[in-house]
C-alpha cells in the first residue's frame, strides 16, 4: 500500500515536471547540489569512446545548462519541482565531430538528456535518472578544477 502511494506521488511529480518543459517555464532555482561543472563518465551504462569529451555546466541559480556534447556546444534549461527535474529543448551550435565515436556519443547523450526526471548526488558523482527505476541515464563527475575546455577541431583533410 505504501509503495502504491509513493508511486502515485512520483507520477504526479513527474507529470508536473513534464508540464514545466511543455510550458517552457524551466527557469528558476534548482537544488544547489545540481550546480557545478560536470564531466560525463557514462551514458546509459556505457563508457564514452576513446578521446571523447562531453561536459556540462549547471547553474543551479538560473536553471541554465551549457556545455559541449562531443561535437557541438549546447544549451538547455532545467527545471525542478519537488524531487523531480526536467530538461527542456536543447539548442546546439554548429560544429564538427572529431571522430565517429564523438558523433555516436553525442547522439546518445542528446538522446537521453531530455529523458532525465530524477537525480542522485553522491559526493562528487551525479546520476541523472529516468522517471522509472532503472540504471542511470548519465553518470557525471564534478570537475573541481574548472578545466572544461572545448577540444581542438579535427585537422583539415588535404
Amino acid at each position: 500500500m505504501r509503495l502504491a502511494i509513493c508511486l502515485a506521488h512520483l507520477a504526479r511529480v513527474s507529470v508536473a515536471a513534464s508540464g514545466l518543459v511543455a510550458c517552457g517555464s524551466l527557469q528558476g532555482e534548482l537544488p544547489g547540489e545540481l550546480g557545478g561543472s560536470w564531466v560525463v563518465q557514462e551514458i546509459a551504462g556505457a563508457s564514452l569512446g576513446e578521446g571523447v569529451d562531453i561536459y556540462m555546466e549547471i547553474d543551479a541559480r538560473t536553471g541554465a545548462i551549457t556545455g559541449f556534447s562531443g561535437c557541438n556546444e549546447f544549451s538547455a534549461a532545467m527545471g525542478a519541482f519537488s524531487n523531480a527535474v526536467a530538461v527542456g529543448s536543447i539548442q546546439e551550435q554548429p560544429g564538427e565531430c572529431a571522430s565517429a565515436e564523438a558523433a555516436t556519443d553525442e547522439a546518445r547523450f542528446l538522446g537521453v538528456l531530455t529523458s532525465v526526471h530524477r537525480f542522485r548526488r553522491r559526493g562528487k558523482a551525479l546520476e541523472l535518472l529516468p522517471q522509472e527505476q532503472g540504471e542511470a541515464l548519465l553518470q557525471l563527475r564534478l570537475d573541481d578544477f574548472a578545466t572544461l575546455t572545448r577540444p581542438a577541431p579535427p585537422p583539415a583533410s588535404q
